[in-house]
């Protein structure tokens, strides 16, 4: 009964949220620039991207991103969007920033050309201003595999990255944070019936258990009332697709802040279903991002 309670205030909740944060589109580029080469991140560079990215989010100062990024600064409700483009010779990825936006989320897809629509999504989640960060990939994540040397140009996978740097940077300024990632998945792939019967899959990217843990068992209620899917947490509820290997996962492990990174894994129906439907991608977005309070 109680669990019947709570879906239907959610379902009247999601009647009143708006399909839309403000009447006309954050800008955002038309089409991710795309790159065909990545640079290995150094260890003197992931400092200095580090750097740059605190610098940007403490004080708005974006100078120190223009070794590696094509930045341009758009007007949007009278207030200043910076956008930053990596270069092409880098690939490491697109950024946006709003940095009047006091909605404490970084909203990730780092794998736009892989995981179909989950750049698609994301970006809408970007414009409708759900998030104060936005950043995303600019290159295939298996690009790298056909250079020479090979490199690993998965960016929440490597072991540094842009994603990496920008997330540590911005957690240290958001200690309240939420980073949500956003994945694809294939059900045809999976390995054990939990993980061929979910819908969606969430994790904080650790097998570690939170007792006390909400943020969880919200995003999950919110999904499943508005979506009517199936939406089961790792590790509890699914042994895989528990997100453990990235990159920023482990990050915020480092800090004690597992339960601020929210990893976010969709079978292809869903995807296609949000793709398809701008509003209901909005709602669940508004699921993924607004259960952080």
């Amino acid at each position: 009964m109680r669990y019947f309670k709570l879906l239907c205030v959610i379902g009247f909740a999601m009647q009143t949220l708006p399909t839309h944060a403000e009447t006309v589109d954050l800008p955002w580029y038309d089409n991710v620039p795309r790159s065909d080469y990545y640079e290995r991140v150094s260890t003197p560079n992931q400092s200095t991207l580090e750097a740059s990215f605190l610098s940007l989010f403490r004080n708005g100062s974006n100078g120190g991103l223009t070794e590696f990024y094509q930045l341009q600064t758009a007007n949007w409700q009278e207030q200043e969007v910076i956008l930053a483009a990596s270069n092409a010779n880098l690939g490491w990825g697109a950024v946006g920033y709003r940095h009047s936006n006091s909605n404490p989320v970084f909203l990730q897809a780092p794998h736009r050309y892989f995981d179909l629509h989950t750049g698609a999504i994301a970006d809408v989640g970007w414009q409708v201003n759900l998030a104060q960060v936005y950043m995303t990939n600019s290159i295939h994540r298996r690009a790298g595999q056909d250079q020479k040397p090979k490199v690993n140009s998965d960016i929440s996978n490597a072991r540094r990255s842009a994603l990496l740097a920008a997330s540590e940077a911005w957690i240290a300024e958001n200690s309240e944070g939420v980073i949500v990632q956003l994945h694809g998945y294939a059900k045809s792939k999976r390995s054990t019936d939990a993980g061929r019967n979910a819908d969606i899959i969430l994790s904080h990217g650790t097998n570690e258990l939170f007792p006390q843990e909400t943020r969880l068992h919200s995003i999950q209620a919110c999904l499943t009332a508005l979506l009517g899917v199936n939406v089961l947490r790792y590790p509890d509820q699914v042994g895989e697709l528990g997100g453990t290997q990235n990159n920023v996962a482990q990050a915020l492990a480092d800090w004690g802040k597992s339960e601020q990174f929210v990893h976010v894994e969709m079978a292809r129906g869903v995807r296609d279903s949000l793709a398809a439907d701008r509003a209901t991608a909005i709602q669940a977005l508004q699921c993924m991002t607004g259960a952080s309070g």
